[in-house]
């Protein structure tokens, strides 16, 4: 089987594609030929190709949220049908693949990882400082079984912070921290900000470019950083978004994966 990470990753892609062609559609219907050969082929990439290895492990709704608007786009190429058609049912067939590839690394069997603490004198040679991040690693467990969504989202944010801090600190030449492309940069003096203000977003992104994190646990960690923040009623209330035990879940999932590719790091370079 493939990876439903991977696959779904490429969907995306594929189906920007066919909105950034569907951008260049002047008409109203789609009457060209090969427009909608192209946009049968991209239906039927998913039905024939990628469905598979995506509906192994994911939840049925997942898959039929995809599935939908795929049909959609597929059984539009039949006739003439309006640009409007495709242009809604391509978006609907992205957010749901985005959607999918956020939860694709919970539902993988093969990526779920022990609850366990792991030890981490690694990244914190304090003693103190290890009892502290196992107690805060215990009580991100604690929040999830107790079906307290946020409060668990809040304390992985904040431990995942903790571990990219301590990283930063073990390294011998910190200047690499302040070349990266992700660097944050004071808009006031255009100078890369001091650590010290450094908030869990740049961490992520400068980590990842550091090769301290792999790309497809970066990239779930930045939905993380964001959910985070609905710690606050006037935000969550704004957005209409509120966090359920499968966010949590997931989000455990990459917390657990991103804490241990920061501890197997070898030496302080």
């Amino acid at each position: 089987m493939g990876d439903p990470y991977a696959e779904l990753d490429d969907l995306v892609r594929e189906i920007d594609r066919v909105l950034n062609v569907l951008k260049k559609i002047k008409t109203a219907q789609v009457w060209n030929a090969e427009h909608r050969d192209f946009f049968r082929a991209t239906a039927l990439s998913w039905f024939q190709r990628r469905r598979l290895a995506v509906a192994q492990d994911m939840p049925a709704d997942v898959v039929e949220a995809i599935d939908t608007p795929y049909r959609t786009i597929l059984n539009a190429t039949d006739k003439n049908s309006s640009k409007n058609t495709y242009v809604n049912a391509a978006k609907l067939a992205k957010k749901a693949l985005v959607d999918a590839r956020s939860q694709a690394l919970v539902y993988q069997p093969k990526l779920r990882t022990t609850d366990s603490a792991p030890t981490f004198a690694p990244l914190a040679s304090d003693t103190v400082m290890q009892s502290i991040l196992e107690r805060r690693w215990d009580e991100c467990k604690r929040c999830i079984d107790a079906g307290a969504p946020l409060a668990a989202t809040v304390m992985m944010g904040g431990l995942l912070e903790a571990l990219l801090v301590a990283r930063a600190n073990k390294l011998s030449d910190k200047s690499k921290l302040f070349k990266a492309a992700a660097t944050p940069i004071d808009p006031k003096t255009k100078k890369p900000l001091d650590l010290r203000q450094w908030m869990l977003g740049p961490y992520i992104d400068v980590g990842h470019e550091l090769q301290w994190i792999s790309n497809s646990a970066k990239n779930v960690a930045v939905i993380l950083r964001d959910y985070r923040n609905y710690i606050h009623p006037e935000k969550e209330r704004s957005h209409g978004v509120s966090l359920t035990p499968d966010d949590a879940a997931m989000f455990w999932e990459v917390t657990k994966t991103l804490s241990r590719e920061l501890l197997a790091l070898k030496g302080a370079t």
